[in-house]
C-alpha cells in the first residue's frame, strides 16, 4: 500500500511539474505558442452568462468576417456580389444570406480561399473522408494555439491534464515508426499509443498489455474500436483496475457502447464531438447532459431545409472557423448530421450552448475470417492525406461472402505507387478478408437520405451502387 501510494504522489508530483514547468517551456518559450494564455481565457469564458458569451462570439465573427472581405480573394469577390458588409452583422442569423460552403467549392477555389499573407505559414491538413469525399484544406498556426487550447479545456472536464498518464486507443495514420522527436514528446506527456484499427485477438491481446503497462489515468479512444475492445475485455473477465475516465472521438456513442465501457473502465465515459478541419467542437461535461460547444473558437449552425433548426431537431451542421484567418471557412457544410439541445442551462453551470447528440458518422463494422471486428473508419483514416488528393471519393463494401470492393474514384493527384502503399495497409487490416478495387466515375448515393454512405456491410444479396466499374487487382 505505501509503494502504491508512493507511485501515485510521484506520478501527481510529475504532472503538476510538466503542467507548471515543462509545457509552459516548451510550448511558449520555444515554439512561441500562445495555447496557455488561450486555455486560460477558455477557463474563464466557460462560466460567463450566456448573453455575455454571444456578444463575445459576435465580436469574433466580425473580425473574421471583415478581415476575409478585405484580404481573401473568394470572399472579397462573394461579399461584393451578395452586398455583404460584415459591420452590419447584429447576429449570427445575418449570415443566412451567404451562401454555404461545400467541399466542391473548396476544391475548386481552393487559391482562392488561402489568404496570401497566411500561405508560406499556413498548415496543411486533410481529412478523413468520412462522407466520402476526403478533403485539404489549411488553418493559421494561431488557429493551431485555439484548437490545442480547446480541446485541453474539453478533455479536462473529463480529468484530463497535460502531463497525466494518458491511453490513446487511436487509429495509426501513418505506417512508419515514430521519429526520435514524437518518442520524446510522448515519453515527456506520458502518452501510450495503441493502434486502435488491430482488433484481432492478437492485437487485443497486445492492447491489453499496454494498457497495464501504462496503468493510465485517463484513456482517449474511437468510440467503436474501445467499445469492441471493452466487450472483449468484460466476456473474458480480464479487468483488474480501478475507474479510468474514458474520452471518446471519431463516432458517436451509442447507448450499448456507453454500457460496455462503463463495465470494462467504470462510469465516466465523455463523448467529444470534432473533425479535422476545426478539430473540438463539442465536448461532455461531469453533468453528461449532452456536449458543450467551442463557442470561443467557432461559430455552429445546425440547419433543417435551410433555417435553423428547432431544439431536437436534426439538421446539417454548418461551422465557422472564428481564429482560422489563413484559410477562413465560413458557413462550412461539414456533411454531419446533429441536434441542438434546448436553452436551459447545463447543471454544471457552464454558460456555453450544447449539442443535444451527434447522429452522423458512424462507420460499419466489417467482419474478418475469424469473426473479429474489423472498424470501417480505418478506410476514413487511411486515405487522410494533407498532401495530395489520391481519392476524390470511395465507398468499401463487404458483401454478405465477407468479400470487401473498394470503390474508388481517382483524384487529381492520384499515382499507382502512392495508391498501392495505402491499399497495401488495407490488406494488413482486413487480414486475409478477399479484398478487390474497382475505379468509377462517380459513386451514387447508397441510402435514402442522398448522402454517401462510405462503408456498407451488406445483410441481403448486394445492389448495384455504382456506374460500371474498371476492375483492378
Amino acid at each position: 500500500m505505501h509503494a502504491w501510494n508512493a507511485r501515485k504522489y510521484g506520478d501527481q508530483v510529475y504532472a503538476a511539474m510538466f503542467e507548471r514547468v515543462l509545457w509552459p517551456v516548451w510550448d511558449g518559450a520555444i515554439r512561441r505558442r500562445e495555447t496557455r494564455k488561450h486555455l486560460s481565457y477558455l477557463g474563464r469564458s466557460q462560466w460567463l452568462e450566456p448573453e455575455l458569451r454571444r456578444k463575445e462570439e459576435l465580436r469574433a465573427l466580425i473580425s473574421l468576417l471583415s478581415y476575409a472581405g478585405e484580404r481573401v480573394p473568394y470572399y472579397r469577390e462573394l461579399f461584393r456580389a451578395s452586398r455583404f458588409d460584415p459591420r452590419g452583422v447584429r447576429s449570427a442569423a445575418d449570415l443566412e444570406v451567404l451562401p454555404l460552403l461545400t467541399r466542391e467549392i473548396i476544391r475548386e477555389r481552393y487559391d482562392d480561399l488561402v489568404d496570401p499573407a497566411h500561405r508560406a505559414t499556413n498548415l496543411k491538413k486533410g481529412t478523413s473522408g468520412s462522407t466520402g469525399n476526403p478533403l485539404k484544406f489549411e488553418y493559421s498556426p494561431e488557429s493551431e494555439c485555439w484548437r490545442q487550447a480547446v480541446k485541453i479545456r474539453g478533455y479536462g472536464w473529463a480529468g484530463y491534464r497535460p502531463g497525466k498518464k494518458t491511453f490513446y486507443y487511436w487509429a495509426s495514420v501513418s505506417s512508419a515508426e515514430p521519429t526520435l522527436k514524437i518518442r520524446l514528446d510522448r515519453a515527456l506527456r506520458r502518452e501510450t499509443f495503441v493502434d486502435s484499427m488491430r482488433q484481432d485477438e492478437a492485437a487485443r491481446w497486445a492492447a491489453l498489455a499496454a494498457l497495464r503497462r501504462a496503468k493510465p489515468d485517463i484513456i482517449v479512444c474511437y468510440t467503436q474500436s474501445c467499445a469492441q475492445f471493452a466487450r472483449w475485455i468484460v466476456e473474458r473477465g480480464f479487468r483488474d483496475w480501478d475507474d479510468i475516465p474514458v474520452i471518446c472521438g471519431a463516432e458517436a456513442v451509442l447507448l450499448g457502447d456507453r454500457a460496455m465501457l462503463e463495465r470494462a473502465f467504470g462510469p465516466h465515459i465523455f463523448e467529444t464531438y470534432g473533425s479535422r478541419e476545426t478539430m473540438l467542437m463539442a465536448a461532455e461535461c461531469e453533468a453528461h447532459a449532452g456536449m458543450h460547444l467551442s463557442e470561443e473558437n467557432l461559430l455552429l449552425e445546425v440547419l433543417k431545409d435551410g433555417r435553423g433548426a428547432l431544439p431536437g431537431e436534426a439538421g446539417d451542421v454548418v461551422v465557422t472557423d472564428l481564429h482560422n484567418y489563413g484559410m477562413p471557412m465560413i458557413r462550412y457544410l461539414n456533411g454531419d448530421v446533429a441536434r441542438r439541445a434546448g436553452d436551459e442551462p447545463c447543471a454544471c453551470g457552464r454558460g456555453l450552448a450544447r449539442l443535444e447528440q451527434v447522429d452522423g458518422r458512424r462507420a460499419d463494422t466489417m467482419i474478418d475470417r475469424e469473426g473479429n471486428a474489423v472498424p470501417g473508419i480505418v478506410f476514413h483514416v487511411l486515405f487522410s492525406d494533407a498532401r495530395r488528393e489520391l481519392v476524390r471519393q470511395f465507398q468499401a463494401v463487404q458483401n454478405v461472402r465477407g468479400e470487401v470492393t473498394l470503390k474508388v474514384v481517382r483524384g487529381r493527384d492520384f499515382a499507382e505507387d502512392a495508391f498501392e502503399h495505402v491499399t497495401g495497409r488495407f490488406s494488413h487490416y482486413l487480414r486475409g478478408l478477399p479484398f478487390r478495387i474497382e475505379f468509377h466515375d462517380a459513386i451514387e448515393p447508397h441510402h435514402r437520405s442522398g448522402k454517401l454512405q462510405t462503408i456498407i456491410v451488406e445483410r441481403n444479396p448486394p445492389s448495384a451502387a455504382c456506374a460500371p466499374a474498371e476492375t483492378a487487382r
